[in-house]
């Protein structure tokens, strides 16, 4: 399943010798493969622990058990060093700066069956298979609002709200927070992000409404 293992530089150990338990799924924001290569090979620079290419090839530069440098400054419940704590895949997709092209059916069976294998072997929740936007909210809006989230949800990765789902959350902010959210973000950046991942076909301007809070009820049902 591996083409490639390239070792990155970029790499030290996790810290307090802790295991993986998130996955952060970004975009490599470059028109090829061959420019992200580049960068994770830059010493002092950045390193996924592995890249799926749109062809469905896949390149590891980190091993699994080591920190790869992919996060950047990041939270999610409480924890500020996601580099420690996650796996980190980039997707070869050029991004919001340039035409952020669909993700090819082949590319997503790649990725899907690569997240599969890591939940596996780290024994890690659909509830911690998260974009690079849900972490770092206010500085990264990848995988994006066209990423195929139900894609993954209907190969049982990941979380999406129930369709059918009508009960209402009211504090939204305490909400976000219990998710897993930084609260010293603001509100409504916080919002546009969650919207991107688990409400990704509406506006992702809309702030408060019916349709957030029914959503936000759900995955707070699914995580409990």
């Amino acid at each position: 399943m591996i083409t490639n293992f390239y070792p990155s530089p970029n790499v030290n150990d996790r810290a307090n010798g802790q295991s993986p338990s998130l996955v952060i799924l970004h975009y490599t924001g470059t028109v090829t493969a061959i420019e992200a290569h580049e960068i994770y090979m830059m010493p002092q620079k950045v390193s996924p622990h592995y890249m799926v290419d749109r062809d469905g090839s896949i390149s590891q530069y980190v091993a699994e058990d080591k920190r790869a440098w992919h996060a950047g400054k990041s939270f999610w419940r409480g924890d500020t060093d996601i580099n420690s704590s996650s796996i980190g895949i980039e997707i070869v997709n050029s991004g919001h700066e340039y035409d952020m092209e669909p993700f090819p059916d082949v590319q997503m069976n790649a990725v899907i069956a690569l997240v599969r294998g890591i939940q596996s072997r780290w024994n890690i929740p659909n509830k911690n298979i998260l974009g690079h936007s849900d972490i770092a909210v206010g500085r990264k809006i990848d995988p994006g609002e066209h990423f195929p989230w139900e894609l993954l949800h209907a190969n049982n990765i990941g979380m999406l709200p129930g369709p059918n789902h009508t009960d209402m959350i009211d504090h939204v902010h305490q909400a976000l927070i219990t998710m897993g959210y930084d609260s010293d973000v603001d509100l409504y950046a916080a919002i546009g992000e969650f919207r991107r991942h688990y409400l990704r076909h509406s506006d992702l301007n809309a702030g408060v409404d019916d349709e957030l809070r029914r959503a936000l009820s759900s995955i707070l049902q699914q995580i409990s």
